[in-house]
């Protein structure tokens, strides 16, 4: 079952290149299967921490799938800008911010990787050091969007780094919720 995505997007890649499919369709595609995997993990996590509110376990989800991604997309990124650096004579600050691209995405993988147990186990400040480590990497692709020569890779990240915040954001929310019921609970036994 663990194979089954990765076997899909391998079909997928190569059916692109064999029968011409559009980068939209390829787009979606790839956008259907992660949402798959997202409700596959959640689902999962769901049933191993039923006392946690819901919208913890999506963003461990979504902070799960996502930063795996990211983590790849890094480890592809820096061996490109490596590869090109080499064969370049001069660096630029052409240079210097693929390089620091591929910094951004390794780092902001990683942490989504280590921080989605404490998340799904509803830890508070997992989720602000969630939100702290998917703000700066929003605002950094947010940077790079106007920039020639991203490939068109930036629009659909700083998506996938949008939906992350905002259910951070519920996360903070339901958090919230929890503790005001959790107070009124108190203040009733009280009386």
């Amino acid at each position: 079952m663990r194979q089954a995505p990765m076997t899909v997007l391998s079909v997928m890649v190569l059916l692109a290149s064999v029968a011409k499919i559009g980068e939209r369709n390829l787009t979606a595609a790839v956008f259907s299967i992660l949402l798959l995997v997202v409700v596959l993990l959640y689902r999962r996590f769901r049933r191993s921490a039923a006392e946690v509110p819901y919208a913890f376990n999506a963003a461990a989800a979504i902070a799960l799938t996502l930063g795996v991604i990211t983590v790849i997309g890094g480890v592809g990124h820096s061996v490109a800008v490596t590869s090109v650096a080499l064969s370049e004579r001069k660096y630029g600050p052409l240079t210097i911010l693929r390089f620091t691209t591929g910094a951004m995405l390794l780092y902001s993988g990683m942490m989504s990787v280590v921080l989605y147990r404490a998340i799904k186990a509803g830890r508070r400040w997992a989720v602000g050091v969630g939100a702290a480590n998917g703000l700066l990497f929003w605002l950094y692709l947010l940077f790079l969007l106007p920039l020639p020569g991203t490939g068109g890779t930036v629009r659909p990240m700083l998506g996938l780094w949008s939906v992350y915040l905002l259910w951070l954001g519920a996360a903070v929310l339901a958090s919230r919720r929890r503790d005001g019921a959790a107070a009124q609970f108190s203040f009733d036994t009280r009386a």
